[in-house]
């Protein structure tokens, strides 16, 4: 014998086969299996809360979630087939609540579409500020939710995050779930539901969006007029699909024009990026060519160092050098006078005047002599190979 107790903690008896159709069959698990309980939520309620989420501008709403607990042998599971959108939520502080008349209108809902389920937790919805658990959420759970199998579903539908929370095991504080089983069911109390409660548009507008793809127009008996036929029960059922259809159809269409965003957004980021390391490969070659300037410029600056060196060197040479023994030349004699020779000297590089002057008078005393006797403009412009007179 199996054995569960439902929301109101009655105990019932189930044989196996029985006991093993209490939990869902077709089901697709979302994250790792939580072993201290079993969250099982329709996949009409999931999708029916993102929708909610996403409406209204994206402000922070609430929902109630009903279903059932059961406990079978000894491990405990809570199915979640239904979600009640909250209304008249006071702020305290920032943080939402449930008024009297938010209880009264959750209860008037439960009574009118999932009699017999009991209220399992409830829903933060909270676009753009992603599923982390708030501590103002955890008081009110605290405070409004005290069974230990009673859950928290904190969604953000603009990012498509979100996370089930439940008691810890010493049940004195929340911590995250790690995971969940979405199954998939007919559902008929909640897609009555989601037909009275639409999160786009009016109950009208989105049945006659779905009846213009389900049903033809019939003729009436006159053949004047046309009327909707009306939809028989199992008709509603199909309606409400081609309703999750269209809603889904529109969903995917923003997510497309979103991603289209962010592809362009890449192309144009992409497109930078090529631009900044053209730059930079540019600048590095810059950098490069510069460095080579830099290293010729400071060879030719060593050179002419050294070749400076070199002419200063020979000069000192030269200028400490033993001045070469002068014969005296023999007396002459009155009556011969020797005929007037004259002297050349060839410039050679690194020459000077004063050098030439001190070469052959032995100071700088013959350098305007030289100068006038070349008739020379300036006395630094000599060059190697000239030819100059020797007063």
């Amino acid at each position: 014998m199996r054995q569960y107790y439902d929301g109101d903690m009655n105990l019932y008896d189930y044989g196996v086969d029985e006991g093993a159709s209490i939990l869902p069959e077709k089901t697709k698990q979302m994250g790792a299996l939580e072993s201290q309980i079993r969250i099982y939520i329709e996949d009409y309620v999931h999708t029916y809360l993102y929708q909610y989420g996403k409406s209204g501008g994206g402000k922070e709403k609430t929902a109630a979630l009903v279903g059932r607990h059961l406990e079978i042998n000894g491990e405990e599971s809570v199915i979640i087939s239904g979600a009640i959108q909250s209304k008249d939520i006071p702020q305290k502080s920032g943080a939402e609540g449930f008024s009297e008349e938010t209880w009264e209108y959750i209860g008037s809902q439960m009574e009118t579409y999932f009699k017999g389920m009991s209220l399992v937790g409830w829903a933060h919805l909270q676009p753009g500020f992603g599923s982390f658990l708030m501590a103002k959420d955890e008081l009110f759970h605290e405070e409004f939710f005290k069974e230990n199998w009673q859950v928290l579903f904190v969604i953000d539908s603009l990012d498509k995050m979100d996370t089930f929370y439940i008691y810890n095991e010493e049940g004195r504080g929340l911590r995250q779930s790690r995971g969940y089983f979405v199954y998939y069911d007919k559902n008929k109390e909640m897609q009555e539901y989601m037909l009275d409660n639409s999160t786009v548009y009016p109950k009208e507008d989105l049945s006659a969006m779905a009846m213009e793809e389900s049903f033809p127009e019939e003729e009436m008996e006159n053949g004047f007029e046309r009327k909707k036929r009306r939809p028989r029960p199992e008709e509603r059922m199909d309606a409400a699909k081609e309703i999750r259809r269209v809603l889904q159809k529109r969903a995917k269409e923003a997510e497309e024009v979103q991603k289209g965003k962010y592809t362009m957004l890449a192309g144009i980021s992409g497109a930078l990026c090529v631009v900044c390391l053209c730059m930079g490969f540019a600048l590095m070659s810059n950098m490069t060519r510069l460095r080579s300037l830099e290293g010729e410029i400071l060879m030719v600056q060593s050179s002419y160092q050294k070749l400076e060196e070199s002419i200063e060197g020979v000069k000192v040479q030269a200028a400490f050098a033993a001045e070469p023994k002068v014969e005296e030349a023999p007396k002459a004699e009155p009556k011969k006078e020797k005929e007037a020779v004259e002297t050349w000297y060839t410039v050679e590089a690194g020459d000077s005047l004063g050098y030439i002057s001190r070469k052959y008078y032995g100071d700088n005393s013959g350098v305007n002599k030289i100068i006038q006797a070349n008739e020379l403009e300036n006395a630094d412009m000599i060059f190697a190979g000239q030819s100059l007179l020797i007063p």
